[in-house]
Parts: C-alpha cells; structure tokens; sequence
C-alpha cells in the first residue's frame, strides 16, 4: 500500500505536534471543532470512556476530539509504540546477534572450556517462520566449532540471556498466559529460542512415553497421562515443571519459565550431533572475561519483524523488540526501567505529554499500560514523517484484508482497503489507531480507545468513525 506524504506547516505542527508539555497538548484537543466534530461526537456514547482523536496531517488540524488528552488502557495499541520506539532507536536494518565463544583454548581437539551461547534476545532465532527446522542455526554453531576441531567440550554450555533482566514475562499480564506459558504469550528473554516454547511429543508404549524437542532435561517433564480421548501439556505459573495429562497422542508446546535453557540445550544438542562430546553441565550465566568469539548470526533485519506486531499483534515479537530497546537506552532491557525510558523517548522526540503514555511492557497486555488517543496519534505522525515510514505503514493490518487482525472489520464500506491500522483488546478494552485516507484524498491519522464493559458495542463505534473519516470529503 502506498502512502501520500505531505509537508506540514511549520507553525501548527510546532504547537500541536511537536512542542511536547501539557499546555501544548491541551491546546490541541480545545482546537477540535472541525466539520466532523458533531457527527462523531454522536456516534459515540458514554463518552467518559472513551479517549479519540483525528488530525488532518494535510491541514495540520483536529477533525475531532473526545477526551483526547485521557489516559486509557491501550491493548495492543501499544505495539504502536514499541514499533516505533525500535525502528527509531535500533534501525530498520539492524540485526540482533546471537553469538558463540569459548572459554579456553582448543588442545588436541578438546575445548579446555565451556562453549557460550550469548544472546541480544532476537525473537526470530529459531523461529519456525523463518526457519522450518528450528535447529538449522545451532547446527550452524556446532559446525563452527567443528571446523575447528573441536571433538571434546569439557566445560558444558553456559546460555547467555544476561542482555535482558531475568523478569521473564510482563508485570500484571492476564491470568491465561500463566506467566509465560501460554502460546500467545510465551516467556520474555535475552535468549530466546524457538518462541521460548519447550515442545512434548508423545511417545506411546516407549519410556518415558515423551520427547522433548529440543532435548533439554533441566526442564522437568512429568507425564502423569492415563489414557483417554487426547494428551496435553501444562505447567504451573511459577515454576518449570511440564505435566503431561490426558492420553493418546500428540505434540504440545509449553512456554518456559526459564527459556535461556532452550538455546543452551538446543546448542548441546546440535553438538552432540556432529559427534562433538559434551562432558560439562548446561547452565545459565554471564559470559566469562576473556571468551573468545568462534562464530556470529544475524537475524533477519528488524523492519521485517515489524508486521509481526502491527498486522499480526504478536505479543512475543513485541516484548523482544520492547526490551531490546529498554536495553539500547539502559544497557540492558528491564521491565523496570523501560516505562520511564519509553515516555522519555516519546516526550522528546513526538511531543508526547507527560502522563500521557506509560508503558509497562512491550506488547500491550498489562493492564497497568496507559495511553491517550493523542498520545498514540503524536507517535503515528511522528512514524510517518521518518525515513522508514513506507514499511511502517506497510506493516499495518489492512481494513477487510484477511492477512491481518482486521479481516473482519470494516467489510462493505468506504474504509476497506483504505484504512490501515492496529487493532487491540483486552479484557473490557478495544482500541484502534492508524491511518486513513478521506474520499476528498486527505491524509488522516486516527485514535480510538475505549475501555469499558460494551466491547462488542465498541467495535461498531469504531467501525463507524472509521467510515466516516474514509467518506468525508471538504
């Protein structure tokens, strides 16, 4: 999809969009008053909860307002923000490394060490999507190693996530991710491996009756299944323990608590298949003073993970490129420190009001995330007046196209195919904000937050400020 940019007037846009500050932005909000204003205003009840916004990027003026300036809930709307801060502050093309060192020297074929495997917490590092055998790039590392005449690792393998904190998944997530466990939204890591997900495959009539894939015993795996109609596999919220419950056959995937173990165990294993030893443990930690790199991959560039989260809403995508960002402006990406690092970020460089955006993490589903209508169209603007604004648009589900989270929204009428947006709920939360373009061919940026119980209600509310925006022409 093509975009149309335009330049903005100096003086509006300074006000409006760039000065940053309360004053600044409440003076945006009282300026709403447009043509729009009353047929919007009457699309919309119980306006306390809601917070929406439309400016006019060719005008450099509001369209209308409804409590732009109120803090919501955002749902994965605040992907939004989590694209923008990555693309701005890492780079379209930069591309997370995940490395492997040795810790000694190589001696008649025996690594006097351990090998590392140090993550920057590239979600795509054995992600099936792009690789279809997960195990494609360990085997890469151990024929690094290979090649050097390594038949013999006697210090182990130690898993490096230490480029990210060890809070593994999101302050105040719902309670069905079980902290990390759950597919949507697996664990958080600084190494992350196959969507941090362990996969069981049952294994009837042989002991243990399962395989771990990758092999890593230091996950327990307890199979406690007795028969019956299917199996599936679970583990508690805090702890890594997988039972296996249920019968009969098949292969389940279970997020875990401790991920950094899936890298390091999939490294073992792919050493072990090239006829390498390993004599010494598995374990997590820093990599060691004085290790020596052997071998480096790149992952795909991170302009081509973006759609991940803007047309996919993928929450695992999310949190990684949050947090590689929290760890590009700290040193190191922390649940902890990413909210004021984001909103300083924003304030700066969109003109974001303070106490307007708070993020909590990276994907949207803490429900202690906080964002204005206006606050997520400062962020939109500022996204499409960067270099890289073609492919952020691009990146956006689509109103009526069946490759995004919008196939079903906005069927039949002046929106589809036209307005690109990102879509997000949560428990009494529906949120849509993007971009349009009006039938007289100007270039809009939208917000729409409600948090409320009506969230069926809600869609169509947003369904119809969409169509009127895609229909209106001066």
């Amino acid at each position: 999809m093509k975009f149309i940019h335009r330049t903005a007037g100096p003086a509006a846009l300074a006000l409006a969009l760039a000065g940053g500050g309360v004053l600044a932005a409440r003076a945006v909000t009282q300026t709403a008053g447009g043509p729009l204003q009353a047929q919007a205003s009457a699309m919309v009840p119980n306006q306390d909860e809601w917070s929406v916004f439309a400016w006019s990027m060719d005008r450099n003026q509001p369209l209308f307002a409804i409590n732009a300036d109120q803090a919501m809930i955002p749902a994965s709307n605040n992907k939004v923000y989590t694209a923008v801060w990555a693309l701005a502050v890492l780079g379209p093309d930069y591309r997370f490394p995940t490395d492997v060192l040795i810790t000694g020297p190589v001696q008649d074929g025996v690594l006097r060490g351990a090998v590392v495997v140090r993550g920057s917490g590239d979600p795509a590092f054995g992600y099936p999507e792009y690789d279809k055998d997960p195990m494609t790039t360990p085997r890469a590392m151990a024929a690094a190693l290979q090649r050097m005449g390594v038949r013999v690792v006697e210090g182990g393998v130690i898993a490096d996530p230490t480029i990210h904190d060890r809070q593994n998944y999101g302050p105040d997530w719902p309670r069905d991710t079980g902290n990390g466990a759950s597919r949507y939204a697996p664990t958080v890591s600084g190494l992350p491996f196959n969507r941090n997900m362990l996969w069981v495959r049952m294994t009837p009539g042989q002991e243990p009756g399962f395989v771990r894939e990758p092999e890593v015993p230091e996950i327990p795996v307890i199979n406690t299944a007795r028969g019956g109609p299917r199996a599936y596999a679970v583990r508690k919220p805090d702890e890594d323990t997988i039972r296996i419950r249920g019968g009969g056959t098949g292969r389940f995937g279970v997020g875990a608590y401790e991920p950094a173990y899936l890298a390091g165990g999939a490294m073992r294993q792919a050493l072990r298949e090239a006829g390498i030893e390993v004599r010494g443990p598995l374990r997590i930690g820093q990599t060691p003073e004085g290790s020596v790199l052997v071998h480096r991959h790149l992952s795909i560039p991170l302009v081509e993970m973006i759609p991940q989260l803007n047309r996919h809403s993928d929450n695992f995508f999310a949190e990684h490129l949050w947090k590689a960002a929290v760890a590009r402006s700290l040193g190191q990406g922390t649940y902890v420190g990413g909210g004021a690092a984001s909103a300083v970020f924003f304030h700066n460089q969109a003109g974001v009001a303070w106490g307007e955006l708070w993020q909590a993490d990276g994907s949207g589903l803490s429900a202690q995330n906080r964002s204005s209508a206006q606050a997520l169209v400062r962020a939109l603007v500022f996204a499409h007046k960067q270099p890289w604004s073609q492919p952020f648009h691009e990146s956006m589900a689509i109103a009526g196209d069946p490759g995004g989270t919008m196939r079903r929204m906005f069927v039949g009428g002046p929106a589809q195919g036209n307005l690109h947006a990102k879509t997000g709920y949560i428990n009494d939360v529906r949120t849509l904000s993007g971009y349009v373009k009006t039938a007289g061919g100007e270039n809009v940026v939208f917000s729409f937050l409600y948090n409320g119980r009506n969230t069926s209600g809600a869609r169509g509310v947003q369904t119809n400020l969409g169509n009127l925006l895609a229909g209106y022409t001066r």
